[in-house]
């Protein structure tokens, strides 16, 4: 054997584990642990559920964390009257049928009734957008989406996870999204997804305890643990408030005593932060919260908290709530509602008191809206802001409005947290979308 042949065969064998490294590789399952009470179960709308769930029902487009939208099931074209919205040729659902107009519409208008993450995103449309699209529900092509005032983060909004279209059925997620549902606990790639097909073969969810799930991500039995805080948590957009009625004195109760950092501290945990403003921390919003009054008042009687059954958070802070309102001379009952249940509960008012989590974008003009949504107050800031047309410029004007709006709205913030998502070190192409979910859509592991 020759120098320069002997020379050539050196440099392959040295560069070759490193080229094959860097090459994508198909196949296998891509193994998903839930651990610590993890609420998935709210169609995307916390961290770690949106997580899972955008696998099996995708968003109309993806917004990253440079703020630059990807276009995933649907196109947007600026047009004098508004936005159109275009389905992309080949996105079907689950069971098969294509994703047009009207599934959009009847998605969006279920969306509606049961997210103030929907309402607030679409609350741009006017002051009823469920029959905004109701008059486009028979259109073919494209989706008109009517805006009566500016509004240039719409198009960025229509990434929520909230938004992502489904089909109304009792047969688990029928979404559009890179894998097909195989039962309850498996799913199989589809080949059909109109950004391609995913690496890994299959998708498999385990429910696990915490220590066995870590030893079986240590293992690599699995390559994701959702309910599991990172070492280096994400940005904190799933943000909890307080809302109450109108003119309640339980606001003047809950606020004389509540210390938002020993909440946070002993009851949520390191994953999340305290949120003195009506935005969080991430989002450029109020750091520190009033001084708390020498003598807080107190109260007497009897009311209702209501929260979202099935999150530990919601829960412990709850029964922290309780213990306050308890010293305050008020007797508070704790109710566990259904997310569904508890939407409800709060619009017909139920409910002296309830704890809503809602997940933000990262549009403080946005955020704004869906907060405001939840104090059912909406309508008349968003004219104001979206004349606003430098990006800068319209996100310095909601965090300025949202500290002005602080003291008359019906909602008190209290923390806001990050994905509780770990993963193993091995696996590669993951990576956070601007709500800071994780997407795994590419994610593959040597």
């Amino acid at each position: 054997m020759n120098l320069e042949r002997m020379l050539v065969l050196l440099v392959l064998a040295a560069g070759g584990p490193g080229l094959a490294a860097a090459r994508a590789r198909d196949g296998g399952t891509l193994g998903i642990a839930l651990v610590g009470g993890v609420e998935t179960d709210e169609r995307g709308e916390t961290p770690e559920g949106a997580t899972l769930h955008q696998l099996l029902a995708a968003p109309l487009c993806r917004l990253g964390e440079d703020g630059r939208v990807e276009p995933l099931l649907a196109t947007f074209e600026r047009v004098p009257a508004g936005v159109q919205v275009r389905p992309l040729p080949g996105a079907r659902f689950a069971s098969g049928e294509p994703l047009g107009v009207p599934e959009l519409v009847r998605a969006w208008q279920r969306a509606l009734l049961r997210s103030p993450a929907a309402r607030g995103t679409l609350a741009p449309l006017g002051a009823q957008p469920a029959s905004a699209l109701e008059q486009q529900a028979r259109a073919t092509g494209t989706l008109l989406l009517p805006l009566p005032h500016p509004w240039p983060d719409l198009e960025a909004s229509l990434c929520h996870p909230a938004l992502a279209p489904e089909l109304e059925g009792d047969r688990g997620v029928n979404g559009v999204g890179p894998y097909v549902p195989q039962g309850a606990d498996r799913a199989r790639a589809s080949a059909g997804f109109p950004q391609g097909r995913p690496h890994p073969d299959a998708l498999a969810v385990s429910i696990l305890p915490r220590r066995a799930a870590l030893r079986a991500l240590q293992q690599r039995s699995i390559q994701v643990v959702l309910g599991e805080p990172a070492d280096t948590p994400g940005p904190a957009l799933l943000a909890t408030y307080l809302v109450h009625r109108a003119e309640s004195p339980l606001r003047a109760l809950v606020l004389a005593r509540i210390d938002r950092a020993a909440l946070v501290r002993s009851f949520v945990g390191g994953h999340a932060v305290p949120m003195p403003g009506l935005l969080p921390p991430a989002l450029g919003g109020a750091e520190k919260a009033a001084p708390l009054p020498a003598e807080p008042p107190r109260g007497s009687g009897r009311a209702v908290l209501a929260y979202a059954r099935g999150r530990p958070a919601q829960r412990a802070v709850a029964e922290r709530l309780q213990i306050l309102l308890r010293d305050a001379g008020v007797q508070l009952t704790l109710s566990p509602l259904d997310p569904e249940a508890l939407d409800q509960a709060v619009r017909t008012g139920q409910a002296d008191l309830a704890l809503r989590s809602v997940l933000l974008p990262p549009l403080p003009a946005v955020a704004l809206a869906i907060v405001l949504e939840l104090a059912e107050g909406t309508g008349s800031e968003l004219a104001a802001l979206g004349a606003v047309g430098e990006a800068d410029a319209r996100a310095a004007a909601a965090r300025t409005r949202a500290v002005q709006l602080a003291e008359t709205v019906r909602l008190l913030p209290l923390f806001a947290e990050s994905a509780r998502v770990r993963m193993d070190p091995a696996l590669v192409d993951a990576r956070r979308d601007g709500f800071g979910v994780w997407i795994l859509d590419d994610a593959w592991w040597p």
